[in-house]
């Protein structure tokens, strides 16, 4: 056991976990103090869902292989770590959506399915004339919305219609976040688009006014909205934790249970050691929270309404490449009910070329979700077979891969459904009011993406570093021993 308590434990090595330890650990040293700082994770690797392999001059993430360029968390936790010039633009290019077994080319002029510039969607042969004339009624929109929180389904389709709601925006948007959008909350996934709604008449005269100055990407251009690394995303990840100089770090050490006791935090380990803490940041998926702290499970419990879904996503590698439909693009996406096993595709060889072998393929298959999560449970071989056939219909696929990659997430991508943000508002408050010191951070609370969750993972840091100088907990220099 610690002499004296920690300043702070991060249970979670995750890129949450990492982040709060890495702007946590600075903080402390620019205010002069030594950090008495653990950061413990029950894998034997740091990194969570980021997992970058090499194999045959092929570079494979088993999680995200990106992170969106204009969101500022990420870049400038990449400028901080001195990684600006190893990052990686993605090639942009055509990508396309299934619809009975052909791929047809997603509009210019959209985002997340919904028309920015209306010129290019309706000359589309993807929606019906019908379905057209129901977008554009739009522009004729009378009555700002009022009220609160609503699910992004029904806001979409009272603004849109059913048609493009369901042949376009519905595949893009469950690809990203593998739920229903008739659950999704408008307020928590898209807030722009609620205070948009709030402010103009037209949904898609808002987004034309806020977005449309921004030209879409060409088929071939080089340059995309995505970014990742020469060497794949684990190397932020390891940067990460080789500045972690004065955090004790404890792999493969999980937390058994998590107790008050006293003014300070308990924490006890697998392997029987324990730790005692000032303050502690859970950098773990909400029902792991509420697992390991069952004091605090009824605060944590309201963000846990609704279970995250299962997903798995397959990497298949042709060192020879592959011939069928030849098309210049970044992959397709597939709308549920289609038949087909695959929820979206991803020509990893054309939007990432340095991750391939000259003349080689990499394709990178998703399946799961809300929809239909069965097969995530199957073997790697029913998996890849799946994915193969969807694959020899869709695209006329006929060569074979030489090897094949299946990564299951288990339980793993949060659904942020109705009311939300009112019910993690009410989890904070709980947590300060009846845990002060222990803060919540993560995918499971404040975003899916791996900005957000480093913009999670710094937040804690920032808010537990005012907790501790609010109760003068910040004086102790002692070394950190663990028994």
């Amino acid at each position: 056991m610690t002499e004296e308590p920690l300043h702070a434990v991060i249970i979670g090595g995750g890129i949450t976990g990492l982040s709060a330890a890495y702007y946590l650990q600075r903080r402390l040293t620019d205010k002069g103090l030594a950090p008495k700082v653990a950061l413990l994770e029950s894998e034997p690797r740091l990194g969570g869902k980021i997992k970058t392999t090499l194999r045959d001059g092929f570079l494979m993430e088993q999680g995200p292989d990106s992170f969106v360029a204009t969101k500022k968390g990420a870049y400038q936790l990449v400028q901080d770590l001195g990684l600006e010039d190893d990052l990686v633009r993605n090639h942009a290019g055509q990508a396309y959506i299934v619809q009975d077994r052909r791929l047809y080319p997603i509009p210019a002029g959209t985002m997340m399915g919904i028309p920015v510039r209306l010129w290019p969607l309706l000359k589309s042969p993807l929606l019906s004339p019908l379905g057209k004339m129901r977008v554009v009624q739009d522009l004729f929109s009378h009555g700002l919305e009022t009220g609160g929180d609503r699910p992004v389904g029904d806001f979409l389709r009272k603004r849109l219609g059913n048609h493009i709601v369901d042949r376009l925006i519905e595949p893009l948007l469950s690809g990203i976040y593998a739920g229903d959008i008739n659950h999704y909350s408008l307020q928590a996934l898209f807030p722009q688009i609620h205070q948009l709604s709030q402010n103009r008449r037209s949904l898609i005269r808002a987004m034309g006014h806020s977005y449309g100055h921004a030209k879409p990407a060409r088929a071939g251009e080089a340059r995309g909205q995505f970014l990742t690394f020469k060497t794949g995303l684990q190397s932020l990840t390891a940067r990460i934790e080789d500045r972690l100089k004065s955090c004790v770090i404890m792999k493969g050490s999980p937390v058994s249970a998590v107790r008050r006791q006293g003014g300070h935090y308990h924490l006890d380990l697998d392997d029987g050691r324990s730790l005692e803490t000032h303050s502690i940041i859970l950098a773990v998926p909400g029902s792991a929270a509420a697992d390991l702290f069952p004091d605090a499970r009824h605060a944590i419990s309201p963000v846990l309404l609704t279970p995250p879904t299962s997903v798995a996503n397959v990497v298949m590698a042709f060192p020879q490449g592959i011939t069928g439909i030849s098309l210049n693009g970044t992959g397709f996406v597939v709308p549920r009910g289609s038949g087909h096993a695959i929820t979206a595709c991803t020509w990893s060889h054309l939007k990432w070329p340095h991750a391939v072998p000259r003349g080689a393929a990499l394709l990178r298959c998703y399946i799961g979700g809300q929809n239909d999560a069965r097969l995530v449970d199957e073997s790697d071989a029913a998996i890849a077979e799946a994915v193969m056939a969807d694959l020899r219909q869709i695209v006329a696929l006929r060569e074979t891969p030489s090897f094949y990659q299946v990564t299951r997430w288990k339980h793993a991508m949060p659904q942020y459904s109705v009311g939300h943000l009112d019910r993690l508002e009410k989890t904070r408050k709980a947590m300060a009011m009846e845990f002060p010191g222990v803060f919540l951070a993560g995918a499971s609370y404040g975003g899916v993406g791996l900005p957000d969750c480093i913009r999670e993972g710094e937040q804690a840091a920032h808010d537990l570093v005012d907790h501790l100088e609010q109760r003068n907990l910040l004086d102790s220099r002692e070394v950190l021993n663990v028994d």
